[in-house]
């Protein structure tokens, strides 16, 4: 048996589909090196951090760095940055090669969709400006030269990129959107409102329409209009208002001085199960509001933020349309930097495509005061625990800590982070807290009994650690994972052993497919002196679970009692490198046994008859250990 921590796999990277076709060009044909390339710098953990870091290194030499001899050993640089996710510093290896094959499109389209896909639209601009004028078709790149312009005020050059967008999703959804907010920005009412209805008539589209109608009306100063809008809105598409609009709507009507309205609209959507989390942080701003404070959408680059951010929401629900949810809602945060849902649908995106550390970046942005600042902290930590910057995830679970002294999660979170770190006694202390902050004991309870029981076995006590487990194995009513610890910590110490074995059979049963259950089924067969069936489940649970230390031990044993020695001596000795659970094995235990060619096993006897049965029923090539009747 091994203690099993859970690790989420992730997905492949959707971002790197998209960019990497771009570089597969006929690359450096005309270069092969240069001497006059800049110098690349790197800080002392590996990590790309730009020219502007030599200083550093010629003062204090706390970074190292190295001349680029090579255009193609740039271009290899980029491609390995792109598969380690390292996407600004893949963007930085790009540049170099673009500086001197300049004529490299495929290049420079990498560029641009690197900075635009993680909100860098200012340096993602001339990249796409370059392949603008080319006139490249069907690209992005006219779309991101067109919102920095608009960054900048310069509405009319703005609208005028856009018309080189000629497909359809562009001129029936995108552009009409786009220039929409160029002529509110230009103060021009009428025209803005005529783009919204050229809007595809879609159902689907219809609620959205009516808001950013109402929208640009209120930041050009009509009320009026603004307040038949989204009347019209919450009348006729009540199920499609989403929490940012009915944050917008609210504020209306408060700096209009109505917050009975506002409430009124609030108070719609109490039954909502989707906002109703959500709606006591609404209500908090409506009393706070104040008569004519500025609106939340006060100029035309928030306006169009809006806008982006919902053509990405229905990219993100199309087929394949993950890479352009990603750019628009990362520009929309570009318009926007107060954006906070925008920030957090960015970060939900990284995640998606493994880019953690690029999520948290986003998560990192939510403000304290923001309804959602808990929740982004939380998935701030998650990451960080995934990441095994387990140091970052304990500064930010303390510092949730002081505003929620006795909150129950963030206390057995905190706890789990210690014992990672092998600090028991600390893991030990922090769940009996967890424990007493939770003031009732129910079902919900059963890991923390769990994790402290497994803190109290790691330091060796036994009686603290059976106590907790028998706590944990009620609460959760059996579950698999407490009956497989509880049962492997007899079966090793020889102590109720016809207990110990029924629990790992029910484990078992349970959960037919866990390499650590597997294996401690391979342990019973082995302690009983089965070493055929011993050697099917332990090889099993080793294809499973290739890197784990104690099961690759286990494995050698079972091959020791089965003439196969020479395969046991290379287990113990893999065993000995392996990381996973390294720090559950006896290494010196481990290095006696291939040393002195001796291994023992005190054999077991089962004395119950029909457990004997049972066992005699399992195999390793069936599923008879899951026969409900056994």
């Amino acid at each position: 048996m091994t203690k099993c921590f859970k690790i989420k796999w992730i997905g492949k990277l959707l971002i790197i589909c998209l960019v990497l076709w771009a570089c597969a060009q006929n690359l450096l044909s005309k270069y092969t090196s240069d001497t006059a390339l800049p110098q690349v710098a790197f800080d002392n953990d590996g990590y790309f951090r730009g020219t502007d870091f030599l200083a550093r290194h010629n003062k204090d030499n706390s970074i190292s760095y190295y001349g680029t001899q090579s255009l193609y050993g740039a271009y290899l640089a980029g491609r390995i940055a792109h598969m380690r996710q390292d996407f600004n510093e893949a963007a930085e290896y790009y540049r170099i090669v673009l500086e001197k094959d300049k004529e490299n499109k495929g290049v420079n389209r990498s560029i641009y969709i690197i900075y635009a896909s993680l909100g860098e639209i200012k340096q993602a601009a001339p990249y796409a400006q370059a392949e603008v004028d080319a006139n490249v078709p069907n690209t992005l790149a006219p779309l991101i030269v067109a919102i920095e312009k608009f960054a900048r005020g310069q509405y009319e050059a703005a609208r005028q990129i856009m018309d080189k967008m000629t497909d359809k999703a562009y001129t029936t959804i995108v552009n009409p959107w786009f220039d929409a907010w160029t002529y509110a920005g230009e103060g021009k009412e009428s025209e803005a409102i005529a783009c919204i209805d050229k809007i595809l008539d879609d159902p689907a589209l219809a609620a959205t329409k009516l808001y950013h109608k109402a929208l640009i009306y209120d930041y050009l100063g009509n009320r009026l209009m603004a307040a038949q809008n989204f009347a019209a809105l919450v009348k006729q598409y009540p199920s499609d208002v989403s929490y940012r609009m009915l944050e917008i709507i609210t504020d209306f009507y408060v700096r209009g001085g109505d917050k009975n309205m506002a409430r009124q609209i609030s108070q719609r959507y109490n039954d909502n199960s989707v906002l109703t989390v959500l709606l006591s942080d609404i209500d908090k701003k409506i009393d706070a509001g104040q008569v004519n404070a500025e609106a939340i959408i006060n100029t035309p680059q928030k306006g169009l933020a809006e806008a982006l951010f919902n053509i990405g929401t229905l990219f993100r629900a199309s087929n394949g349309g993950m890479e352009f949810a990603q750019i628009y809602i990362a520009a929309a945060s570009y318009l926007n930097p107060d954006y906070e849902i925008a920030k957090i649908a960015m970060a939900n995106i990284l995640e998606e495509l493994g880019l953690l550390k690029e999520a948290n970046r986003y998560y990192a942005q939510v403000p304290k005061d923001s309804g959602s600042y808990f929740i982004s902290r939380m998935k701030m930590i998650e990451n960080m625990n995934t990441l095994k910057d387990f140091a970052g995830a304990e500064r930010n679970l303390r510092m949730l800590l002081k505003d929620y002294p006795e909150n129950t999660q963030l206390l057995t979170d905190l706890g789990n982070i210690a014992s990672s770190m092998n600090k028991n006694n600390e893991a030990i202390e922090i769940y009996q807290k967890a424990l007493k902050s939770s003031h009732v004991v129910d079902n919900s309870m059963w890991p923390i009994y769990y994790s402290l029981a497994v803190s109290y076995d790691r330091i060796n006590q036994k009686n603290k650690a059976e106590d907790n487990l028998k706590m944990a194995l009620h609460l959760s009513n059996r579950n698999p994972n407490v009956l497989n610890y509880l049962g492997y910590s007899w079966l090793i110490e020889n102590k109720n052993v016809d207990d110990a074995v029924r629990m790992i059979v029910e484990a078992y049963r349970h959960a037919p497919y866990e390499g650590h259950i597997i294996d401690s089924l391979g342990w019973v067969f082995y302690r009983l002196g089965d070493y055929d069936k011993a050697i099917a489940f332990l090889e099993r649970a080793s294809d499973m679970n290739p890197g784990n230390a104690v099961i690759s031990d286990h494995l050698g044993d079972a091959y020791w009692f089965g003439g196969r020695k020479n395969e046991a001596v290379f287990q113990w000795k893999h065993a000995l490198v392996l990381k996973e659970d390294s720090e559950l094995l006896d290494k010196t235990a481990v290095q006696e046994k291939i040393d002195n060619n001796r291994v023992e096993n005190q054999v077991l006897q089962i004395q119950d008859v029909l457990l004997r049965d049972i066992l005699a029923k399992i195999s390793p090539n069936d599923d008879t250990a899951n026969d409900e009747n056994k």
